[in-house]
């Protein structure tokens, strides 16, 4: 089953049984804009200024944020979090530290230019490329 298609001769028949009138048009696109109208005057009229309003001091309950019930055990496990996050950062700044002056570390000593690289390691210029890229090599192919 494809799309219907107008028989030939019958064509304006089709478009007025198939297709979009001029009112509906209209509506479709007067509709949406007329709804979104009426809801923003509808929240303009009934919430206007009790959104961000700044309030100061006039609450009074005990749960306010500058109360001292609140305050302080906030302020308490905001820090246990703090250094909760921090152990790791610590003991691996340590580990490293240590490390460095045993002379091991994660990838032993640390090299500042290429130069210092080739004076540690001799070795590397050494290995032949058949080496590096096995028995098959793309120059083979």
């Amino acid at each position: 089953m494809g799309t219907p298609e107008p028989c030939p001769g019958f064509e304006e028949e089709f478009q007025k049984k198939h297709g979009i009138s001029g009112f509906g048009l209209f509506m479709a696109i007067v509709l949406p804009f007329a709804a979104a109208g009426g809801i923003g005057y509808y929240i303009w009229r009934n919430w206007s200024g009790k959104f961000g309003a700044i309030r100061l001091g006039d609450t009074g309950n005990a749960f306010d944020s500058d109360s001292p019930l609140v305050k302080w055990p906030v302020a308490a496990i905001s820090g246990l979090v703090a250094v909760v996050a921090a152990i790791p950062m610590l003991i691996g700044s340590l580990y490293r530290m240590i490390a460095g002056r045993m002379g091991g570390g994660y990838g032993g000593p640390t090299y500042t230019s290429r130069s210092s690289f080739a004076r540690g390691r001799g070795d590397y210029a050494a290995v032949d490329e058949g080496e590096l890229l096995g028995e098959d090599s793309d120059e083979d192919v």
